[in-house]
C-alpha cells in the first residue's frame, strides 16, 4: 500500500528518522530544513506549548518561500517531571540525563504543523516511556558513542539505546520523531495525499 502526493510536499526537517518514516508511505517530497532558531524553553509555561511553537515556527519559516507546497514542520521533546531534556551538549550532560531517566517514566511529545498557503493545522502526540534501571557501565558505553548527541533526552528508541526501554504507552513513532499514522490521516483528510490507484484527486 502506497500513497501519492497530490501537490508538492516539503518536510521542514533534516532529521534522517523523520525522512525515513515519511518515505515509508511512498509519497514524493523534498527536504528543506528551517534555519530559524528555536525559542528559549524558559519562555513557555509548559513543554507542550514549547514543542507546538517549535513545530509551527519551522513550518511557517519554510512555507514563506514555498507557498505552493504542503510544508510539514515537526519537533520532539523529552519531558521528565515537567522539565524539557533537550539534545545534550556534552558527555557529562548526556550522562546526567540518562541517570535521571534511569528507572523512571517520562513523556515524549512530538508536535506537527502542516502549512499550505493560508491554511494551517497543528496537532501533537504524546507517548509515555519507562526505562529500566540503567547500569553505570551501560551509560558510560553509550555516551562514548556519537548516538546520544543529536537526540532529545540523549537517547533514540530506534537505536541501541532502545534497550533502555522497559515499556511504552502510546505511539512508538512519536518517540522516533514523527507520528506517521496520525500525520497520514491529517494529510488524507486535507486532500494533500491519496492512496495510489484510488480515484481521489485534489480539487
Amino acid at each position: 500500500m502506497k500513497f501519492k502526493a497530490t501537490q508538492p510536499v516539503i518536510l521542514a526537517s533534516a532529521s534522517p528518522r523523520r525522512k525515513e518514516l515519511l518515505e515509508g508511505i511512498g509519497i514524493d517530497f523534498s527536504i528543506i530544513p528551517s534555519l530559524k532558531e528555536e525559542p528559549d524553553p524558559s519562555q513557555f509555561q509548559t513543554a507542550m506549548g514549547y514543542v507546538i511553537e517549535c513545530a509551527m515556527q519551522k513550518a511557517k519559516d519554510v512555507a514563506k518561500t514555498h507557498p505552493e507546497a504542503v510544508v510539514i514542520g515537526s519537533d520532539t521533546v523529552v519531558v521528565l517531571d515537567g522539565e524539557i531534556l533537550r539534545k545534550p551538549q556534552s558527555k557529562q550532560q548526556a550522562q546526567e540525563y540518562l541517570h535521571r531517566l534511569s528507572g523512571q517514566t517520562h513523556d515524549v511529545i512530538t508536535a506537527i504543523t502542516i502549512v499550505k498557503g493560508n491554511s494551517e493545522q497543528s496537532f501533537h502526540e504524546m507517548t509515555r516511556v519507562t526505562f529500566y534501571d540503567l547500569p553505570e557501565d551501560w551509560i558510560e558505553a553509550y555516551t562514548s558513542t556519537d548516538d546520544p548527541y543529536d537526540k532529545a533526552g540523549a537517547y533514540g528508541i530506534q537505536t541501541m539505546s532502545g534497550l533502555f526501554v522497559r515499556k511504552i504507552d502510546g505511539d512508538y513513532n512519536t518517540v522516533v520523531g514523527l507520528p506517521i499514522a496520525s500525520l497520514t490521516q491529517k494529510l488524507l483528510l486535507s486532500g494533500y495525499i491519496a492512496l495510489e490507484g484510488s480515484r481521489v484527486h485534489a480539487d
